[in-house]
């Protein structure tokens, strides 16, 4: 491939034919998509311009491919899909089968991406179809090695074989030699999965002398970090540390710290299967440590479990419960994250079931307007008695038509409410009733600026000291225990839960909506979760388990509140505001519901409550602060 900046330089120079610009400019827009996303969508758009202008049908289905490519990577699958969908109408329209079936494969990976693996596989049954159809033997191998992919995914792992060896043949006669090296990988990966390690390791190894044949280094690593694992569960431990040394030091030299990650990962479980903790917990440090430098929630999520277990077998359960929480939020982000992608899908699901509905309807008045036109041709040509006959038998057959699409379109109508309804409760659980209103309808929220919202800080007290006195999954199942009590406080209190962070539990209200008494209300949802917590103190102990107590602090003032994130939704507030409600937590006392000066202006009158002034109290980073404790006034002072 040319350099980018002779490429520049022919799209740049305008004596030169449109063809040989839009070529320069797809090469340079292709390359750049997959290093810079965001400037490859650019220079995609202007070969795309360029391309209309010329009437260039090729140029036009390259730009929009690049820049369906460039959605992807963004996880922007909505305008993927509709980029993909201009593909395949240019396809159609310049009767190319060929890049017809290719751009049915793509829509399967958007598809995938979106976890709608039933209307994945779909695509890639028309792919196959043309393909088979056109004798395409190389669309036919990568066709074959996506439908195993996605019956992987399903976890049948018979058919996904299945087609990943007709991949791997087809590749073969063709002498394809990367496709090929792509299916045995797959071929050994699944076979791993299903226990099958020697065949498994067979094929890793003649996957990794193709890749080395071909100079595929990254490829070469991963046949060796597969190895690694396959010799592992072989009890083949020196092969195993031997192939992962060397899928280490090609990782190295590329800088890819996705592959040493994993690379990490697989070194700590191996370690720990061979009872070396201390190892175990030093590879799995250094693998969470490039997760978290580089954002990559999978890697993490399988650091942090692996580095928990390493520590509970060295006997050190504060740093085990440390890994646990991260392992926890990880999976939190992940699940938030599939969240997200199951929101969009059941969206664009609901839009296509709406088209469909809009285009049937469309197609029986077509036909019913047809039928008109022919009745009255008839009348042209035979006696009025025929006539009647036949437009009798035709208004009967129209009424039955338009009978049975009326009940087809009122079930379509009803799934798709079914869908919307399920949509709308997975955004909700996500996102503010009016956060979530407001997105669906202009496709953003924007960030707004509150003057009064009450803010509430939950934090457990020597939280670490009674974790280390419980089991992993019994320290989970209590902190479990008491958020869930907690939610339902808030809710009754309408007050909004903005989210927990480790063991602490922050509110707030007065969003996403200001409102009259919400003060008065956060207090009462505090004092609410300390009555809880006193009560569940007392069970436990009685029946000698540990117990936690509580800290409770509360402030109120301006913030601002909105949407964090573009891959995953979470509603959030900042401001000053913030920092002070943690304070008030942090200065409170064990039992004790702990308020600021400007929540007591606004709740001092209320009826319900008593107030003990604490006067001037030092706060870490704010000096002193005026502090009252509060309880409800039957409980006194």
């Amino acid at each position: 491939m040319a350099q980018p900046d002779s490429l520049w330089r022919v799209w740049n120079t305008v004596s030169l034919p449109d063809s040989a610009r839009l070529q320069a400019m797809q090469q340079l827009a292709w390359k750049t998509v997959f290093e810079q996303p965001d400037s490859g969508l650019v220079l995609a758009q202007m070969q795309l311009e360029l391309a209309v202008k010329a009437r260039d049908a090729k140029a036009r289905y390259e730009a929009y491919t690049t820049m369906a490519v460039g959605s992807s990577m963004k996880s922007d699958y909505s305008a993927a899909l509709a980029y993909f969908q201009q593909c395949l109408t240019t396809a159609k329209e310049m009767g190319d089968r060929k890049r017809e079936a290719n751009t049915y494969s793509n829509l399967s990976n958007v598809y995938r991406n979106l976890g709608d693996l039933p209307m994945a596989l779909a695509q890639l049954q028309k792919s196959q179809a043309i393909d088979t159809e056109l004798k395409n033997t190389e669309g036919l191998a990568g066709t074959f090695n996506n439908i195993g992919t996605i019956h992987t995914e399903l976890g049948d792992m018979a058919k996904a074989l299945e087609h990943y060896q007709r991949s791997a043949n087809l590749y073969e006669e063709l002498d394809n030699v990367k496709g090929r090296a792509q299916s045995l990988m797959n071929l050994g990966a699944t076979h791993l999965e299903m226990g099958e390690r020697p065949q498994a390791m067979e094929e890793f190894l003649l996957s990794l002398d193709l890749y080395r044949e071909l100079g595929r280094k990254l490829e070469m690593g991963m046949a060796f970090n597969n190895l690694g694992r396959t010799y592992g569960e072989l009890g083949r431990d020196k092969d195993a540390f031997a192939a992962l040394d060397s899928a280490y030091a090609l990782f190295s030299a590329l800088g890819s710290q996705r592959q040493l990650a994993r690379n990490h990962y697989y070194r700590g479980q191996l370690l720990l299967n061979k009872g070396n903790a201390a190892g175990a917990k030093t590879e799995c440090a250094k693998g969470l440590a490039i997760a978290r430098t580089m954002g990559l929630l999978q890697q993490r999520k399988e650091c942090s479990e692996c580095l928990m277990l390493a520590y509970e077998r060295l006997g050190d359960l504060g740093n085990a419960f440390r890994a646990q929480k991260e392992y926890m939020q990880a999976g939190d982000s992940l699940e938030n994250l599939n969240n997200s992608r199951e929101v969009m899908r059941l969206d664009l699901q609901r839009q296509f079931q709406e088209r469909q509905i809009a285009d049937s309807l469309d197609n029986v008045r077509q036909r019913y307007e047809d039928q008109l036109d022919y009745q009255r041709e008839l009348g042209r040509e035979r006696e009025q008695r025929n006539i009647f006959l036949f437009s009798g038998i035709g208004v009967l057959l129209l009424a039955g038509g338009l009978w049975n699409r009326l009940r087809y379109t009122r079930r379509s109508r009803a799934a798709i409410q079914r869908e919307k309804d399920r949509s709308d409760d997975l955004l909700h659980n996500i996102l503010p009733h009016e956060v979530a209103t407001e997105l669906k309808e202009k496709g953003h929220a924007d960030a707004r600026h509150f003057e009064e919202v009450t803010i509430l800080f939950t934090d457990f007290k020597g939280f670490t000291e009674v974790s280390e006195r419980l089991s992993p999954a019994d320290l989970v199942e209590e902190l479990n225990v008491c958020f869930k009590a907690f939610d339902r406080i808030v809710d009754h209190y309408h007050i909004e839960k903005i989210k927990t962070i480790g063991d602490a539990y922050m509110a707030a209200g007065g969003v996403p909506q200001p409102r009259a008494g919400a003060a008065r209300d956060a207090v009462l949802a505090a004092l609410d979760m300390q009555s809880f917590m006193q009560r569940r103190h007392v069970e436990r102990v009685r029946a000698g388990l540990p117990a936690f107590q509580m800290r409770v602090g509360i402030h109120t003032g301006p913030v601002v509140a909105g949407i964090v994130g573009t891959r995953k939704f979470q509603y959030d507030i900042w401001g000053d505001t913030v920092n002070t409600a943690s304070r008030m937590e942090s200065s409170g006392a064990v039992g004790e519901v702990n308020i600021s000066e400007a929540t007591f202006t606004l709740v001092r009158h209320a009826p319900d409550m008593h107030f003990t002034p604490r006067g001037r109290v030092q706060a870490k980073g704010k000096g002193e602060l005026e502090m009252f404790f509060v309880r409800r006034s039957s409980e006194g002072a």
